[in-house]
């Protein structure tokens, strides 16, 4: 089956960043703290974010801006949703850190971690890229590390756990005495 052709064209991210950097992209940014940090530390790369609240991305697009940081974009959509529109192997790294477990059984639909999130986040991937998967929940660790082992397009780094990461999430976990699952694959 061929490849669905994504609605954003192929030189989009020169378009929205104006220089031809590799772009990183994160799902979910939350209240921006890694977005915000990863740009200011790495000005030769351009960070997207897509987030799910519009509230959130409103506050991420104010910071972005009251630190002038011309590197880093937010928008406010669905990443199961935008990721297949974005153009393939156009991301030099995807981010998924703390995705929502949606804990109850009726909104298990809303999971992040689906074989169709795994194939568009491969096929955004350029040739070796990386995804970087973070959370403290380990059952969404281990649905989320099947699916991304499950591809035959990405193969696995590491996987292991975190003793520190500065987001909002992360600390919580640590304080409670939780753990931070990390898995990292890559496309060959």
């Amino acid at each position: 089956m061929a490849e669905e052709a994504p609605w954003l064209p192929p030189d989009c991210w020169q378009q929205l960043f104006a220089n031809p950097n590799p772009v990183a992209v994160e799902v979910g940014p939350g209240r921006g703290e890694f977005l915000r940090a990863v740009a200011a530390a790495r000005p030769d790369w351009n960070f997207f974010g897509i987030e799910h609240s519009s509230t959130r991305t409103r506050h991420i697009e104010h910071l972005l801006a009251s630190r002038r940081r011309q590197n880093a974009r937010v928008v406010w959509a669905d990443a199961g949703w935008l990721l297949p529109l974005l153009p393939a192997a156009s991301a030099a790294a995807v981010y998924v850190q703390f995705p929502d477990p949606w804990w109850k059984r009726r909104h298990h639909k809303r999971r992040l971690w689906t074989p169709p999130f795994v194939a568009a986040i491969r096929r955004l991937l350029a040739p070796g890229a990386t995804v970087e998967f973070l959370t403290d929940v380990a059952d969404t660790f281990q649905r989320g590390l099947a699916l991304l082992d499950a591809d035959p397009g990405l193969e696995r780094v590491a996987v292991g756990l975190l003793d520190r990461h500065d987001t909002n999430f992360a600390r919580k976990a640590l304080q409670v005495g939780g753990q931070i699952h990390r898995s990292l694959h890559r496309r060959p």
